[in-house]
């Protein structure tokens, strides 16, 4: 009689740490690129100069401020850097944990080159949320822009 209880219990004992495994497992596993959702262009409209973008493709992000041209009375892109050979974790409700290898543009050097830096956004079909106390970025400007001056890229 105490056979098929102590059977029953150890069945429901195994099953209940293999369902533990499997969601700590899923968790867990990094994917190499970035989200498909995340691969655009996002935009941070601040107020005065304070603009900025950043590009997603499927193994790196580049982002930087907006220069203005007062000629012109339009913003255009800084040269950027960001991270490479990205991966990335799904954390679930839309958000993602990124790690890299941060780089530079040409010609200059940021503080933490070469160093891998992780972090966690949460993505909507209008915006990504960045936990780290940056700002929102939008997939549209709100200000005119123009292509780079060739003395600058």
């Amino acid at each position: 009689m105490n056979k098929p209880y102590f059977l029953l219990a150890l069945a429901t004992v195994t099953l209940g740490l293999t369902a533990a495994n499997v969601t700590s497992a899923k968790a867990a596993t990094w994917h190499a690129g970035t989200p498909k959702v995340l691969r655009h262009t996002w935009f941070y409209n601040g107020k005065g100069d304070n603009k900025a973008y950043i590009t997603y493709s499927k193994t790196k992000s580049t982002g930087n401020l907006f220069g203005y041209d007062a000629t012109s009375e339009r913003y255009y892109r800084l040269p950027g850097y960001g991270l490479k050979k990205l991966k990335y974790q799904s954390l679930g409700k839309h958000v993602y944990r990124l790690s890299g290898i941060q780089y530079s543009p040409k010609g200059s050097q940021v503080q933490y080159d070469g160093e891998r830096m992780t972090y966690k956004v949460k993505i909507t079909s209008k915006q990504v949320h960045f936990y780290q106390g940056y700002h929102n970025y939008v997939r549209k400007a709100t200000f005119t822009t123009m292509k780079t001056p060739a003395g600058i890229a």
